[in-house]
């Protein structure tokens, strides 16, 4: 093993045992959960059972992942808020939080929960079928020419994925109808059997969908290089570049000494080879920042949400 691995290794064990130093024994060895609102094998799934495993190596406490869907998350929420606030119990979550949060009827607010860790980013998608829709301009067309008739589905309601539709489709004078649903994989198989015209969803599911369908445009800076074949929405005339973004979140009230703790925790797992391996095979891209720099992204990205939803009418 090259020495300059063995430094680093050497450097990370050091960190984690040095902020786990100042804690209490029994804290040091309990066990982490990490709670999500996506179901098993979904691209979150998949992204934090890699990311546990990391963790468990690189700081000798396990990591086990636990999917509570439904709700649009807002069950793991629950079941966070619930559970001691002695850093034993983690969520993950991505950029719907400020969203969903704000809609009719949430069971939360996003200022609940502490911003913990940003992790990855991953650009949105817009799948269908290319017998219908060769290409992006087809779409449009007839969001056009059957007004509200075009129905596109994807993860929740008013949650970023209907929201960065309603942007495109605003922008291009057109229409569609949303129809949610608990994950971007299975709004994308209704679109496989016929039951709608297309899917928002992410890059990172297309590798289990190629053989079937396209990616119309997704939203990333640049186009992929695991798919180079997919234009980027700017590419297509509309200037929109974002990307959705999942991390980490804890419950309120958490002491600050447990934040940093587990901050580093998330941070060695994320830095794993094994992880920086995943995150290119994948399309996506490592999106870590202090939490600081994520807590002012929230406050911001809410602002954002919160004119948005407005101005779609989707909250008074």
């Amino acid at each position: 093993m090259p020495c300059q691995r063995i430094a680093r290794l050497i450097i990370q064990a050091s960190v984690a045992l040095s902020i786990g130093a100042a804690l209490p024994a029994a804290a040091q060895q309990d066990t982490i959960r990490i709670l999500h609102g996506s179901n098993a094998g979904a691209p979150q799934d998949v992204m934090l059972r890699i990311l546990a495993d990391e963790m468990t190596k690189a700081v000798g406490r396990p990591v086990i992942v636990e999917p509570r869907p439904g709700a649009s998350g807002q069950i793991a929420m629950s079941a966070l808020k619930q559970a001691p606030a002695d850093g034993a119990t983690i969520m993950s979550d991505g950029t719907g939080l400020t969203s969903i949060l704000q809609m009719p009827g949430h069971l939360h607010e996003w200022t609940d929960f502490e911003p913990l860790y940003r992790i990855q980013l991953d650009p949105f998608a817009l799948y269908a079928m290319p017998q219908r829709y060769p290409d992006l301009k087809a779409l449009l067309n007839d969001m056009r020419a059957r007004p509200d008739a075009v129905r596109v589905g994807g993860f929740a309601i008013g949650g970023p994925f209907q929201i960065v539709l309603m942007q495109i489709a605003a922008r291009e004078k057109s229409t569609f109808t949303w129809i949610p649903y608990d994950s971007g994989a299975k709004a994308i198989t209704a679109v496989l059997g016929n039951h709608m015209e297309a899917a928002m969803s992410n890059i990172s599911v297309y590798p289990s969908f190629k053989e079937k369908m396209v990616v119309l445009a997704h939203s990333g800076e640049a186009r992929v290089d695991l798919f180079p074949e997919v234009p980027t929405f700017k590419e297509r005339g509309i200037d929109l570049v974002r990307y959705h973004w999942r991390g980490m979140i804890m419950k309120k009230g958490t002491p600050e000494a447990i934040l940093e703790r587990n901050h580093g925790f998330v941070r060695t797992g994320v830095k794993s080879a094994r992880f920086q391996a995943y995150l290119k095979d994948s399309a996506t891209l490592e999106g870590t920042m202090t939490r600081a720099a994520m807590a002012e992204m929230l406050a911001e990205q809410a602002r954002g949400d919160t004119a948005i939803l407005k101005q779609l009418k989707l909250i008074p």
